[in-house]
C-alpha cells in the first residue's frame, strides 16, 4: 500500500493498538498521545453517550497537555486529533471497554 501524505499532523489520542494498526497500515504517519483522565467518573445514560463523552474527555485532555508550554508538541501547527472510546455490552449493562 502506497503511504498517505497529510499536510496535517495527525494525533492519535488512543493507546489503543488497533487504532495505531489501523492508521500505520493505511500509512499515515501519526504521534500517538494517551489522556489522563479518570474514565470511571464518567457516566452517561446510553453506551453512545458514555462513548461521546469518554471520546470529547479525552480529546480535550490532550487539547490541554499540547497547550502547556513544557510541552514538546507545536499547538501552531495545522493537526488532526483522533479519539475515540469503545465500551463493551452485556445484557444491556455497560461492563467496561475495549
Amino acid at each position: 500500500m502506497e503511504a498517505s501524505t497529510s499536510s496535517y499532523k495527525i494525533i492519535l489520542g488512543s493507546s489503543s493498538v488497533a487504532r495505531r494498526k489501523i492508521l500505520s497500515e493505511m500509512g499515515y504517519e501519526f504521534t500517538k498521545m494517551t489522556a489522563d483522565i479518570d474514565e470511571k467518573s464518567i457516566r452517561k445514560e446510553t453506551p453512545e453517550e458514555l462513548v461521546m463523552a469518554l471520546a470529547e474527555a479525552k480529546a480535550n485532555a490532550i487539547i490541554s497537555k499540547l497547550q502547556t508550554t513544557s510541552n514538546q508538541e507545536r499547538v501552531d501547527e495545522s493537526m488532526i486529533l483522533i479519539a475515540a472510546d469503545t465500551v463493551h455490552l452485556a445484557s444491556f449493562l455497560v461492563i467496561g471497554n475495549c
